[in-house]
This record gives structure tokens, sequence and C-alpha cells, in this order.
């Protein structure tokens, strides 16, 4: 499988061609998963593309400074389909059911594609929330039930009418020009358990979901999903089978642990990507090289030419709280980042 870059129109389209295997040297790319610890402004979306792109990301990240959840559940409730009540975000569940899904636009996609078609970026990464992660924000009976009041327990509405909403996004955010399209589900770990799937889901429901999804848009979009915790076993087998899945997203420096639970077979069963977080986006230390390097080379050891498009373990909205003010906090994301894209360049040099 090789990740290949091509013109298309002002960016670079990225897409599979799984008839080639080439040593990770030719091809180790970078990215983001997708938040910064700043205040939300299209000024700050503005400069931290400008930013990004001096260090020299390959992919990156429509700039998240918001919520991102609520950046997704706003355009319903815009369209009246849910409400605020206190903290929560309500819904009632015929009005759901026998509702068509809003189209969306949303002004930070729209802003920052206008500012990432300056650059000679290879694509653009659509950070977009997953159906399970928005479904578990909005609440059908009372909220003290926790997430057994949500959406997430009435499969009768995930399946599909945040199904088809989550599918307006991802053809929203491909109409704009992003080819590398990620849905963010870090409730999936809560979902998925090692022995069984809570919600009365089945695999075949979860595998028709995200292949569903992915199948909306054009073959030529990099698809992905992004998980961050410590994934479970059974959790890795199933996404492995969704046929139009290209590429995993998981946390390796804050759990390290992951190592063991990813398998190589079902990555070349599948043929997926593994894309592998290096860098902590939690702890305000800024990692070395050498240890960066010696994370990304074992990587390449267990799963050799499946690890691709390296970036942090999460976005960096975390270390708002570890540092005196936001600017520390992004000087350390993009410190970070530095890091990544050093470590990529230079595994590249050291087999050419």
């Amino acid at each position: 499988m090789l990740i290949r870059l091509n013109e298309c129109s002002s960016l670079e389209s990225v897409w599979w061609d799984s008839m080639k295997l080439e040593t990770l040297s030719d091809k180790v790319i970078t990215s983001h998963i997708g938040s910064f610890p700043l205040e939300y402004s299209l000024e700050n979306i503005e400069r931290i593309i400008h930013d990004l792109a001096k260090i020299g990301i390959d992919i990156p990240p429509y700039p998240q400074l918001r919520d991102f959840i609520e950046v997704y559940v706003q355009p319903l409730e815009k369209a009246k389909l849910v409400y605020r009540e206190g903290k929560h975000y309500r819904a009632n569940t015929d009005t759901l059911l026998e509702s068509k899904p809003p189209q969306v636009s949303i002004v930070d996609i729209e802003y920052a594609r206008n500012i990432l078609a300056k650059y000679r970026f290879k694509s653009w990464r659509a950070p977009i929330t997953g159906v399970f992660t928005i479904a578990s924000k909005i609440y059908i009976d009372d909220p003290s039930r926790s997430i057994w009041a949500t959406v997430v327990n009435c499969k009768e509405i995930l399946l599909s009418f945040l199904k088809e909403y989550v599918v307006n996004i991802v053809k929203y955010a491909y109409s704009l020009g992003y080819r590398f399209i990620v849905l963010d589900e870090p409730i999936l770990t809560n979902i998925v358990g090692a022995r069984r799937i809570l919600f009365n889901y089945t695999v075949d429901e979860l595998i028709e979901l995200y292949d569903s999804i992915f199948k909306s848009i054009p073959r030529d979009t990099l698809t992905g999903i992004h998980v961050c915790g410590r994934i479970p076993p059974k959790l890795h087998e199933i996404l492995c089978q969704i046929p139009s899945l290209k590429v995993l997203s998981h946390e390796f420096k804050g759990t390290p642990e992951n190592i063991n639970t990813i398998r190589r077979d079902l990555l070349e069963k599948y043929d997926k990507i593994l894309s592998p977080g290096i860098v902590s986006s939690k702890n305000p230390v800024i990692e070395s090289y050498n240890e960066t390097m010696k994370l990304l080379t074992l990587l390449v050891e267990r799963f050799g030419n499946r690890v691709n498009i390296v970036t942090p373990d999460c976005g960096f909205a975390a270390l708002r709280a570890t540092t005196r003010s936001l600017e520390d906090a992004y000087r350390l994301s993009l410190e970070k980042l530095k890091v990544i894209v050093n470590v990529a360049r230079s595994f590249k040099t050291k087999s050419s």
C-alpha cells in the first residue's frame, strides 16, 4: 500500500495505490489531530495555519478552537432539532425520527479552507466529530442517567437520523476540498469493551455504520477514525473490518500499551494504515528528538510499513490547563509539532 501525492487544483490529493509497497522512509508524512490551545477567532485560525506551514506539517487540519462536539451540535440547534436546557442539549425522540438531517455551513471550516489554499500543503485534514460522540451529548431522557439517557441509547435515531447528519458533514467537508476526512470518536472506547458492546449494538451494525458514512464520498479521499486512550482489542478488530476506512489514528506516547493491542496481521489483512500519536498532547514537557525517534522506530519494527501519518496523541486543547497562559500552551504545541516533523524528515533521510 502506497500513499501517493498528486496535483489536484490548488492542493495535492492523497489516495491509495494498494498494488505497491515501498519503504517507510519514502513516505513518512505528518499531520495533527485538530485542536489548539488558543481563544476562538478567525485571526487565530489564520495564525495557526501560517505556523503549521512554517513548521512543515504535511497535512494540517482546519484548526479547532471551539468545543469539538458543540461545533457540530449547534447546526442541529439552529435547525430547532435540539435545544439547550441548562448545561445540556435536549431533543425529542419523535422529532428526530421524523425529521430530515440539516445541511451544514460552518464558518471555521470554510474560512480555514480559504487560508489553507494559499499554501502548498500535501492535503487538508477535516476532523469531524463522529456519530457516537455527537450522540453522547444529546439527551432524550433525564440527564442524571448519564450516557444512558442520550441518543447513544436510541439505536433507531443513531443509525438513521444521526448517521445521515454526519454523512452531510462529511460531504460538506469534501466539497470544500478536504481530502483527509477523519471521524473523531473518543467515546468508542466506552461503547466497545473488552468482552461486549454496550447498548445492544452489533459488530455488523458498527461496521455498516462507518462504512456507509465513508462510502458517501469519492474514493480519492483518505478516510480515518481517531480514537484516543486505551484501545480494547475488540474495538481494534471492528475498526479493521470497516471496508472504506483507510487510517486508524491512535495514541502511543500517552498509552504505550496500545502497542500490544494493535495487530499487524489485521492491519495487513484489511489493508489499513496505522497513524500513531508519538508525542503527548497533555504533558507540558517537550519530548526530545531521541525519545520520539525511539518510539517511531519501535512502532515501525512492530508494524512495518503500515505505519504512517505521524501525529500527536490527540488535539492540544488539554494544554490549556497546564501552563500559565494560552500563549505558553500554544508555544508548547508548536514545539511538539516541530519534534514530530524533525523525526519524520530524518527517518526518511536515514534510509534513503
